[in-house]
């Protein structure tokens, strides 16, 4: 009988298969230049270690990963990455920002499943059209891709990144430069709330707390006769600051409240 293998294979242990100056590994299993192993009637019944050698063989060859899919290109090339960010009537968005995020995608025994490590990025914002681009140099060691859309949110505990949009560019990004993307932000109001709340603070009072706690979870307006009067609620810290006119006038302080995704 006879397991075919793809290819030649240079086998490296016992004297029976050392390699000749041609490369062929001499031994009465292995028919040169065919690349099939062959079990010859002697071996019909093999000593243990004889098919722990097949099986070891076998094995590599079967986990060996191939040579790696760069698709159109080479190490070294650039590659343009290209697209627009708008809402979800289709109106550009000016002015957010844009990741550009490779990363190694494999399997990770420690967490026996799949795992992303090795990340890398970069980053830019949206012109007055929605605009945006990125020039990547390719290197095939990283095998994920995405584009995200966000803005920065301050709080207490310091700056995050509001997603507002991510694709995963993946397999297209093998087909060619320049990839073209659209991404579309569905939460138009929340990043309008939010631009809004930016451009409001402009007292000292309200840049100190905002530099504090970052952005509240909650602003409540009443407007009076003579001025307004301005409520920042912040939930998990157990805070509220009341301002009139953009001066703090009272700190309110209240049993935190955890959110219902913590």
């Amino acid at each position: 009988m006879a397991l075919r293998c793809a290819g030649r294979i240079p086998y490296n242990g016992g004297a029976a298969g050392k390699l000749s100056e041609h490369g062929d590994a001499r031994a009465d299993w292995y028919r040169p230049g065919q690349g099939e192993v062959h079990l010859t009637a002697e071996s019909q019944h093999p000593r243990p270690t004889a098919w722990i050698s097949v099986l070891l063989i076998t094995a590599g060859l079967l986990a060996a990963p191939g040579q790696t899919v760069a698709g159109p290109y080479v190490e070294g090339d650039f590659i343009e990455i290209t697209g627009t960010v708008a809402d979800a009537s289709g109106v550009p968005i000016p002015d957010v920002h844009v990741i550009f995020r490779a990363a190694k995608k494999s399997f990770s025994v420690s967490k026996f499943g799949k795992a992303t490590r090795d990340e890398v990025r970069q980053q830019t914002s949206t012109d007055p059209h929605g605009q945006f681009s990125f020039r990547w140099r390719w290197v095939e060691y990283y095998n994920r891709y995405e584009v995200l859309v966000g803005i920065p949110r301050r709080s207490a505990a310091g700056e995050s990144f509001e997603i507002l949009s991510q694709l995963d560019i993946s397999k297209r990004i093998k087909k060619g430069s320049p990839v073209v993307v659209a991404l579309t932000v569905q939460e138009g109001e929340f990043l309008d709330n939010l631009r809004d709340f930016l451009a409001s603070v402009d007292t000292e009072d309200e840049r100190r707390i905002y530099n504090e706690m970052g952005n509240p979870d909650r602003v409540q307006t009443i407007e009076h006769p003579t001025h307004d009067e301005i409520s920042w609620w912040y939930f998990q810290a157990g805070k509220a600051y009341r301002f009139r006119d953009g001066e703090l006038q009272q700190v309110v302080h209240f049993e935190p409240v955890t959110p219902f995704d913590a």
